[in-house]
């Protein structure tokens, strides 16, 4: 029994979302309510007959069969309301569950879900729900949420779909262009929404991280997405999430860039990651992506802390700040000038920022302050820093790590902490999305 309920579990997240393509391209994007509640009621059905029947020799084949008698099932009910659909339940019946998995399938849903029309947040909570298959208990847990509040922006995004009549397929052309912005934006979200949480206490949330990296690899796959862009951001992913497994210890502690392992980072990942970069480079346009993917790969090139080419780091962040001259580009740029040039030379930079709205309840600015007067003597003025980031929204490995810092300050009474190594660690892996990491 429990082998049979670990398979439903491992199945529902891989294939999930290959069905519910599937389905949509036989029922049109405008019934996803109705296409998540057969896939669910699919995988409710394996769950109670498996234990006892035993696992079907094809299990995917049999889910995708049972999704669809269900859709079948509920446009049958919905017909005792509403004038029976002839074409779906003939598209239904003739369905062949072997053509599930098709690569056009996901990325159409993907493109539905992420229509400009709706809210950022909105696109990704519908990704995570229609095509990664994750419950809205998960999606509130991810986004620090609660179900109530879920459930009901993924109703609106709905009804928003719903009204637009949107065609199930890839864009094309002009509206390709005009839409993939949107797709990338809300992938690069997710990661980054997994890679440091705002609050709680974990730091990072690995399965959000997987499916980002999963839908990168997706577009960079097919011939009409896999552009520049589209490869820029699964290097970017790619290299980060390489270090997952060395940036917290068995007991959820953060661990600084300076301190890991880099033994332990996903070398494999890291390839890809660089294979995608280069595809990347190929592209004629440059994009801030290519710039920040340029930035991670140098990290994940660098054998070691000490050696990594900081001056390198300053060109490419320099270049960033031209093309999206944000405050947290800004900040980041800073440190990585203060590693190229100095703690003088970072802090005049992070000073500069002082007046920016963004960076005020923005923990890791406060930080990156108070690490650099530690370094400079200032030891007073770097615990009203550390004070001043613990006082923003952080996970509880940050706080941990901020509160050692803080006292180290007080116990050195002003005298330079030889392990702050913070500022030296914060280069964002994105530096858009205004949450950034320490490690």
């Amino acid at each position: 029994m429990a082998e049979a309920d670990a398979l439903a579990g491992e199945l529902f997240r891989r294939e999930a979302g290959k069905i519910a393509a599937w389905l949509a391209r036989l029922l049109g994007p405008s019934r996803l309510d109705l296409i998540e509640d057969a896939v669910q009621d699919a995988f409710a059905a394996a769950l109670a007959r498996w234990p006892d029947d035993g696992v079907p020799a094809r299990p995917s084949g049999w889910l995708a069969t049972a999704a669809r008698n269900r859709a079948l099932d509920r446009l049958k009910r919905e017909a005792r309301n509403a004038p029976f659909d002839d074409d779906a339940a003939w598209r239904l019946g003739f369905a062949d569950p072997e053509e599930t998995g098709k690569l056009d399938d996901t990325l159409a849903l993907m493109f539905v879900a992420c229509h400009p029309a709706l809210e950022r947040e909105e696109q990704t909570m519908l990704v995570l729900k229609t095509v990664c298959g994750f419950g809205v208990k998960e999606i509130a847990r991810a986004y620090l949420s609660t179900e109530e509040a879920v459930t009901q922006r993924l109703v609106r995004a709905k009804r928003k779909i719903k009204g637009l009549g949107l065609a199930f397929a890839i864009p094309e052309g002009p509206e390709l262009a005009a839409r993939l912005p949107a797709l990338i934006a809300a992938i690069y979200l997710l990661f980054n929404s997994g890679y440091t949480a705002g609050e709680g206490e974990a730091l990072l949330r690995r399965e959000l991280c997987a499916e980002a990296l999963r839908l990168a690899g997706l577009l960079t796959e097919h011939c009409a997405t896999a552009t520049g862009e589209a490869h820029a951001l699964a290097a970017l992913i790619a290299f980060h999430h390489a270090r997952a497994g060395a940036r917290t210890n068995g007991e959820g502690a953060l661990i600084l860039l300076a301190d890991q392992d880099r033994e332990a980072w996903d070398r494999t990942l890291i390839a890809r990651g660089f294979a995608h970069l280069e595809a990347a480079m190929a592209a004629p346009a440059l994009t801030p992506l290519h710039l920040e993917a340029a930035i991670a790969g140098t990290h994940a090139a660098a054998p070691s802390f000490e050696a990594t080419d900081w001056r390198m780091l300053a060109h490419y962040y320099a270049a960033l700040e031209e093309l999206k001259p944000t405050p947290v580009v800004r900040l980041n740029a800073a440190v990585a000038f203060a590693q190229a040039e100095g703690p003088a030379a970072g802090l005049a930079r992070l000073d500069a920022l002082a007046g920016a709205r963004k960076l005020a309840r923005y923990a890791l600015y406060h930080a990156a302050r108070g690490s650099l007067l530690q370094k400079l003597g200032r030891g007073a003025e770097a615990a009203e820093a550390f004070t001043a980031a613990l006082a923003c929204p952080i996970t509880e490995p940050e706080r941990a790590h901020l509160e050692r810092e803080r006292a180290a300050c007080t116990a050195a009474r002003g005298q330079v902490n030889s392990t702050a190594e913070i500022s030296m660690s914060i280069v964002s892996p994105f530096p858009e999305s205004g949450k950034t990491s320490a490690s």
